[in-house]
């Protein structure tokens, strides 16, 4: 990597557009005092990002803008830009050439760009660092600022060294771990605090939340329990609806028969009485007529009795006594047997009865006769005669009561017909009456029944509305009763599920109603707790790293420096010897300390763990040693003895001289020039200086001038080609 050209525009003294460009070995510019030169070494401190506006040689940033002239206006903007060639890659990044720029406006603001792209100082630091760059006193040397390293402490000596070795970049992470580190620290106790403070809160929120998660497992139960019962209780009562409906419509057609049915028998009941009032319309003529012929025959009787009184009396009178015969007896007999005859071929039964107890009687008297061996015989003719009338009157009113009797049984036998009929009527009256009767009672039971069945539907009507509006009621509270038909089968005992609901909703209203956003604020709580522990782990982690980090740093710091500091001191020794044409010269580490005053006013000196770096030589033919004693020209030389040291021990990308070689005389100024041309095939420099030795070893020549207008002018000569002068 080198140095390909510088570009700066309204930065101090050069208000125009300026760009040097610088080949590899050394570039010397050159100028008057006052022409603007120690201004492009300011120009390159600046654009590697110096922030002290002492080192840039101003009191402020306002004075890095050219500020004006009588003949030219002021600038309102600083830009320096440099470009490195970087095929070498010691800028880690992969672009063959870096661009390096740095602008500063009026108000203070600075804008810092790495091939053109805005970055932070940090990562412009950081960058510079890496390519073994620096600010600190070796990359840019200005006036007095060799001398300065020798009076500087041993710490920033180190810190000298450290950028000269190329370390930086390694003290810059360990500054960051360390930054780092105690931000860590800071944020760790932070989080600690922060997590005892939570922890009570938190353990009661953790309380409240159980009962929160409690209170939610039991209300999902709860819900899951009445969401069953409910879902079962509605299925029953929509079964038992449905059961009742349809017994409700059987006992209402049965009724309907029923009363259908009454009707029916009440009809025939009305039809059935008109029928045995008919039965009796001729009973009271046949009892009349009965009446009549019982009248009559008791009257023919009568006179039969007469009849009959009147021919015994004519029979006792005239009657005599006679031999009983053969021939009378059969005469006898015949007469009876034709009488008997006559009465079989009666219809009569009165008749029939009549001749059989006429025949019965003259049975009798013939054998009566029989036995007594006579026969009486009428010895008058007329009273023969007229009892012969009289018998046969006897014989007409016989047939007159005969016939009397018969139609007294007609009469009879037409009123049991008509009483048979009527009671048979009465009967079947008697049966419907029943009939309707066990109809009546049966309808009665009916109503009663389809009553019983209408009270138990609306009961379960009421019990369904009821548990409608409870579903309404659990379906507000979040209770989802979208349940496939097979659910009711879940519950087995549908009381034991009630008693549990029942159980639960007690176990619900004995735990504290707590606010919702409880469990929110737990959950928040929690989250940010754990965030803290793991954060807190994360962070101890991190400490652990750090300090790793730190330790590896510092063992990789130790070791490369300790290495090289025995190459600088050869070197130092090597170039002391060459300058001072003898002596010796010699590093050391010491240890740092510190003065404090103890508890009784004593001086007591506390020996620091960090170590710096002191200078120790001895001139050549004098006996005194020690920085103290050396004067300007001495101190001028051993400032560059240890300057080149270190370029021969870690050879830097480019190395800036400001007229640090104005002190020398002749002499010194041919070795110093002698050592620039070693030292040029490892390093570029850009050398600021009034030294003819010195400019007799450029390569390229800068000539910078002051107009009459204030603003500086570059003029370039580049040696080994034809005389050229370029504006």
């Amino acid at each position: 990597m080198y140095l390909q050209k510088l570009e700066v525009h309204g930065f101090k003294s050069f208000a125009q557009s300026a760009t040097l460009e610088f080949q590899r070995g050394i570039s010397a510019v050159v100028g008057p005092n006052g022409s603007g030169k120690s201004n492009i070494a300011d120009a390159l401190r600046f654009v590697l990002g110096e922030q002290s506006m002492k080192s840039i040689r101003s009191k402020k940033s306002e004075d890095l803008i050219f500020s004006g002239s009588t003949k030219r206006a002021r600038m309102n903007m600083a830009s320096v830009a440099l470009h490195f060639d970087n095929h070498d890659h010691m800028f880690p990044i992969d672009f063959t050439t870096v661009v390096i720029q740095r602008k500063i406006f009026r108000d203070g603001e600075n804008q810092y760009y790495i091939n053109g792209a805005q970055v932070r100082l940090k990562d412009l630091t950081e960058l510079i660092a890496k390519a073994k760059l620096g600010l600190k006193g070796y990359t840019i040397i200005n006036q007095g600022m060799g001398d300065a390293i020798l009076e500087s402490s041993p710490k920033e000596r180190k810190e000298i060294i450290f950028e000269a070795l190329g370390l930086k970049e390694f003290q810059l992470k360990r500054a960051d771990a360390i930054a780092k580190l105690s931000h860590t620290h800071v944020n760790l106790e932070k989080a600690e605090g922060i997590t005892r403070e939570i922890e009570p809160h938190l353990k009661f929120l953790k309380r409240q939340a159980e009962k929160i998660e409690e209170r939610q497992e039991l209300e999902e139960k709860l819900r899951t329990l009445e969401r069953m019962y409910m879902h079962t209780r509605l299925r029953a009562v929509d079964a038992a609806l449905d059961q009742r409906k349809q017994q409700a419509g059987a006992h209402e057609r049965r009724i309907v028969e029923l009363r259908e049915a009454i009707d029916a028998i009440s009809l025939k009941l009305d039809t059935q009485g008109e029928g045995v009032t008919h039965s009796f319309e001729g009973v009271s003529h046949l009892e009349a007529e009965l009446m009549k012929e019982e009248v009559q025959r008791n009257s023919v009787e009568r006179e039969i009795g007469k009849i009959e009184g009147m021919i015994a009396a004519l029979e006792g009178a005239e009657e005599r006594f006679v031999a009983l015969d053969v021939g009378y007896v059969r005469e006898k007999l015949e007469q009876l047997n034709n009488n008997l005859a006559d009465a079989l071929h009666s219809d009569s039964h009165d008749a029939l009865r009549s001749a059989v107890h006429e025949f019965s009687q003259k049975l009798n008297a013939l054998l009566h006769e029989v036995r007594s061996g006579n026969v009486s015989v009428k010895a008058d003719q007329k009273a023969v005669d007229k009892s012969h009338q009289l018998r046969e009157e006897g014989r007409r009113l016989s047939g007159l009561l005969e016939e009397s009797g018969k139609r007294v049984r007609e009469i009879k036998e037409q009123m049991r017909g008509i009483y048979a009929a009527h009671d048979a009527e009465k009967e079947k009256t008697f049966v419907l009456r029943n009939e309707k009767r066990e109809k009546e009672l049966t309808l009665l039971r009916e109503e009663e029944k389809f009553s019983a069945v209408n009270a138990e539907a609306e009961h379960f009507y009421r019990e369904r509305e009821v548990l409608h509006k409870e579903k309404e009621m659990l379906e507000s509270r979040g209770v989802d009763f979208r349940i496939g038909d097979d659910a009711g089968g879940h519950s087995a005992d549908e009381e034991e599920t009630r008693r549990n609901i029942e159980r639960l909703r007690l176990r619900l209203e004995n735990i504290d109603l707590i606010d919702e956003n409880i469990k929110k604020e737990y959950d928040e709580t929690l989250a940010r707790y754990n965030f803290l522990i793991k954060e807190t782990e994360d962070l101890r982690n991190a400490i652990s790293s750090l300090h790793k980090i730190i330790e590896e740093l510092d063992g990789m710091i130790s070791v490369r420096f300790k290495d090289a500091f025995k190459k600088i001191n050869e070197h130092f020794n090597e170039y002391f010897s060459l300058l001072f044409d003898g002596g010796s010269a010699r590093l050391e580490m010491v240890a740092e300390e510190r003065e404090l005053t103890g508890e009784e006013g004593e001086i007591v000196r506390e020996r620091k763990e960090d170590y710096g770096v002191d200078v120790d030589v001895s001139l050549p033919r004098k006996k005194t040693t020690g920085l103290a004693v050396l004067s300007g020209g001495e101190r001028a030389l051993t400032s560059l003895a240890l300057l080149f040291a270190l370029v021969s021990t870690s050879p830097p990308p480019f190395l800036v001289l400001d007229e640090i070689d104005a002190p020398l005389d002749e002499a010194n100024s041919l070795r110093f020039s002698k050592i620039l041309h070693e030292l040029k095939s490892h390093t570029q420099f850009v050398i600021i200086t009034h030294n003819r030795e010195t400019m007799r070893q450029a390569d390229t020549l800068y000539g910078v001038t002051m107009q009459e207008d204030g603003v500086s002018k570059l003029l370039s000569l580049k040696f080994g080609t034809p005389d050229d002068m370029v504006v």
